[in-house]
């Protein structure tokens, strides 16, 4: 082919994107080793992804790049390659998800766990109440605590407290026998009380760090999701029953996450194991395997004579090992990806 072949691109990090002016990414690295292989020239010429298959298939450009989806529906129109990604989505989530903080469990327990904790709340303030006012009517004149209404019925509410969680009488010790019967009663009925309590709590806490753990897609079910609005994983996502949050880049959704305002992000697997890989190494992870899977092929025109010739390049490229390198270069050594 005596001219330059005209290769239509459309932006789609990690597989397309412009550094320091100049086009980057797998998808173009790996053209352009087949290219050189193949001794073709060409220019690159970018264009809004939903313009590159009829660009193609109107014969204006020879060749597509875009982490394009192979589908019956486009194979109607154009000719694919072989696939070169195996792609779908992918699960993002925070590295430190298993921990549990203390300020955002006492939120959750606030906003979410307080109904259930309100009655056991209640049952230990009723029971301080009640055995305070009881202790305090019976060492009356026994010097345990202050004859005065206040500050008395204060110290005795502590020696309930105390009885009821220490199993001590703490600061104040009983001077009459009905005291002493009632201490002992508030220590046996108290620790039981106050215990279930705290069971309650810890339970809620337990919840919290078990809502925090995402292992498939299967977990994201009420799960609070970021992705790309406008994407085919906001349909996914509704499907799966997870709370979407739409974001118009990419970029704001690592923002959330990172912020913990999403307990997950869910997008096409090339764009968040790259980021897995480099920029949020530290900070995010993938987790599950690949759903919603896919083949992204480079997009030709019907009846191309470079489809054999490109073909035979990717195969090639696969068998001596050159296919891996390049995909190491851009997603390190997690094979979600590779076919």
């Amino acid at each position: 082919m005596a001219n330059k072949l005209k290769v239509v691109v459309s932006n789609f990090s990690p597989l397309i994107f412009k550094e320091n002016g100049k086009y980057v990414g797998f998808e173009i690295e790996l053209w352009e080793t087949i290219a050189k292989k193949i001794s073709m020239d060409f220019e690159y010429e970018e264009h809004a992804f939903p313009e590159i298959i009829s660009l193609i298939a109107n014969k204006k450009a020879d060749v597509g790049l875009a982490g394009i989806t192979i589908n019956e529906r486009r194979e109607k129109i154009v000719d694919f390659s072989h696939p070169t990604l195996s792609s779908g989505l992918l699960i993002l989530t925070n590295k430190d998800r298993r921990k549990i903080k203390v300020w955002e469990s006492i939120k959750f327990i606030f906003q979410e766990g307080y109904k259930a904790i309100v009655n056991p709340l209640l049952l230990v303030l009723s029971f301080v109440v009640i055995f305070a006012h009881l202790l305090w009517f019976t060492e009356k004149g026994a010097k345990t605590f202050s004859n005065y209404y206040f500050p008395g019925i204060f110290e005795s509410a502590w020696l309930v407290i105390c009885s009821m969680s220490t199993d001590s009488f703490g600061d104040y010790v009983p001077h009459t026998w009905v005291g002493r019967i009632i201490t002992t009663g508030i220590i046996v009925g108290g620790v039981a009380i106050f215990g279930l309590f705290i069971a309650q709590i810890t339970a809620f806490i337990a919840i919290k760090k078990i809502k925090g753990d995402i292992n498939s897609y299967r977990d994201l079910a009420h799960k609070n999701v970021a992705t790309v609005k406008d994407s085919t994983s906001v349909a996914t996502l509704q499907k799966i029953g997870a709370h979407a949050t739409l974001v118009l880049d990419i970029k704001e959704a690592y923002t959330k996450l990172k912020d913990n305002t999403v307990d997950a992000i869910v997008f096409d697997a090339p764009v968040l194991t790259y980021y897995a890989e480099n920029k949020g190494k530290n900070i995010a992870e993938i987790v599950g395997e690949l759903f919603d899977k896919q083949n992204y092929g480079i997009v030709l025109q019907t009846n191309s004579t470079l489809r054999e010739q490109v073909n035979q390049t990717i195969l090639l490229l696969k068998e001596s090992g050159q296919y891996d390198v390049i995909y190491r270069k851009w997603f390190g050594e997690n094979s979600l990806l590779t076919l």
